[in-house]
């Protein structure tokens, strides 16, 4: 179960990658790629649910098993959700190939692409906390959370300064505004995971935890 898991973890973190390249560099071979991969996550996503409901059926886990095992369904969760921003960023960018943008206009989705940096390290972090059961490496994930928000922030400010610079800049400072809200998503996603991770080895729910419980989990 934890195989087929961290497989479509793999799948999904490469997706991810591929999408907001695909956004920055309006590149429609990358968009053809992650449309293409969702299948097989599709695949991998019910095979592991299968795989869940077998475990809970036959060897009824308890404790901390149990614990592991609603961390292992929680991540195909996460996970499906993360493959879906993907393939909408992907959208995104295959609409911004058929416009053949100026250089202008493209530099106006450079802020998906220092989005994508810290929300997919996020999730390369988290799905390595998970293989390995690394509680500080959770905590980690849980708390660098704080720094992908104001990479966020800061790029939605960035996004009305060309509005104001332009307002013909509207319809793609919205496309880029989408993206950046799907890379969020993303990072939020990849930081519910080490969360559900943290609960699976401590017994603390801290999905709405602040920060000083967080660095008291372990």
């Amino acid at each position: 179960f934890r195989r087929l898991v961290l497989d479509m973890g793999s799948l999904v973190h490469g997706q991810a990658l591929l999408a907001s390249a695909a956004v920055t560099d309006c590149d429609i071979a990358k968009v053809q790629t992650v449309i293409g991969r969702r299948r097989p996550i599709r695949e991998l996503d019910m095979a592991a649910l299968e795989a869940n409901a077998r475990i809970v059926a036959i060897h009824q886990p308890v404790a901390r098993d149990l614990r592991f095992v609603m961390t292992l369904s929680r991540a195909i969760y996460d996970l499906e959700r993360i493959s879906g921003e993907a393939v909408r960023l992907a959208d995104i960018a295959e609409g911004l190939y058929e416009q053949n943008l100026s250089t202008s206009q493209r530099a106006i989705f450079e802020d998906v692409g220092r989005m994508a940096d810290p929300a997919v390290d996020l999730l390369a972090r988290s799905l390595d906390a998970l293989a390995n059961e690394d509680v500080n490496a959770a905590v980690r994930v849980a708390l660098d959370s704080e720094a992908l928000e104001k990479v966020f922030t800061g790029s939605i400010r960035r996004m009305a300064t060309y509005v104001m610079q332009d307002p013909r800049n509207i319809r793609w400072v919205i496309d880029a505004t989408l993206g950046l809200r799907a890379m969020e998503r993303i990072g939020d996603h990849a930081c519910s995971l080490a969360r559900n991770i943290i609960f699976s080895i401590t017994g603390k729910d801290v999905r709405h935890a602040s920060v000083d419980l967080l660095e008291a989990a372990p």
